[in-house]
């Protein structure tokens, strides 16, 4: 069986409440859609409203949406879907619910919030790209502290260090990678070449793409891969001494939503064997459940590559004052 049924579920049957679930998401609406009409089609009586809503900042777009929808007693979120730094960043502003799902067992500690705020559903690896126009295989930097040699300057996109969201987790988050010193080496050098800084994935990928600049550090992989399949000049580029820094997009309960019972029917159905080998059928989409064979998978992906995750609740703890440094030094 590829869900567990109410029934095989620990305590009573849980009851619908919601015949339209309402769930604000980052994924592109057409990659959504195929998983909200195979959850549609197995609670015919529940209608998802998917709404994309944009994400990076302090806080969230999409968290200061649901604040004042709640505040004003309107009808907001029952779910949200995110990348794990602006789920966190919700967290903190006590938006989300706990919900442990069964399904959850399935995963990796590190891809489930212990407290079941918030549960992993996308991998997100993250690589560095540059545009194979502008730089030859022998021209390329091998080395993090290679980008801090003046020839890089105005050269280097990178996802916004300054939000407190992806590219501040992603950043810090070589700290214990480099070490305390050579980290700190390495970020004065890097605000010193000037990056350029994007809110957006898809602008910096443009960025490169289109020779703006000729190299980005925070790519996610999807995005690399489909800009190769469209034959876009660019391709991956490998610093020796960062790893393949992974997080992922999670699905969380809004605190605030008026369906948390049918909201917690989504979690699981997304979480789900199935679920996943839906969203592993997605064009370029990873799932974060390990034990299943999807067209797009990890092992498919980044074969022989180890994945490490981020943000650790260790360098979550510290981002603040990691994000003050990063404001001196990048404004």
């Amino acid at each position: 069986m590829l869900l567990r049924t109410d029934e095989e579920r620990s305590g009573p049957k849980r009851k619908r409440d919601a015949r339209r679930l309402i769930v604000y998401g980052t994924v592109e609406k057409d990659e959504f859609r195929s998983w909200g009409e195979a959850f549609e089609s197995r609670f015919p009586d529940i209608t998802i409203d998917y709404t994309r809503e944009y994400v990076y900042g302090s806080p969230p777009p999409m968290a200061k949406r649901i604040m004042e929808e709640t505040e004003s007693g309107a009808e907001t979120a029952d779910v949200v879907i995110a990348s794990v730094p602006p789920l966190l960043q919700m967290q903190e502003l006590n938006l989300l619910s706990s919900y442990k799902s069964p399904e959850s067992d399935f995963y990796s500690p590190e891809l489930v919030q212990k407290d079941g705020f918030w549960n992993s559903i996308i991998s997100l690896p993250t690589v560095q790209i540059y545009n194979t126009d502008l730089l030859d295989k022998e021209e390329l930097p091998t080395s993090v502290f290679d980008l801090t040699d003046p020839r890089w300057k105005d050269g280097i996109a990178v996802h916004d260090v300054n939000l407190g969201t992806f590219g501040s987790a992603w950043l810090a988050s070589l700290k214990p990678v480099l070490g305390l010193e050579p980290w700190a080496r390495f970020v004065d050098g890097l605000s010193k070449n000037k990056p350029k800084r994007f809110a957006l994935f898809d602008d910096l990928v443009d960025a490169v793409a289109n020779g703006d600049v000729k190299i980005g550090l925070t790519a996610l992989l999807h995005d690399l891969i489909k800009a190769k399949d469209a034959k876009r000049p660019l391709d991956r580029l490998r610093l020796k001494e960062v790893p393949m820094l992974t997080t992922s997009n999670a699905i969380a309960i809004v605190r605030g939503g008026k369906h948390p019972t049918s909201a917690e029917f989504l979690v699981d159905f997304l979480l789900s064997r199935e679920g996943q080998q839906i969203i592993g059928g997605t064009y370029v989409r990873i799932p974060a459940r390990g034990d299943l064979d999807s067209i797009y998978s990890m092992a498919g992906v980044a074969p022989d590559e180890e994945a490490i995750f981020f943000p650790t609740p260790e360098s979550w703890s510290s981002l603040n004052k990691d994000l003050e440094l990063f404001r001196k030094s990048f404004s």
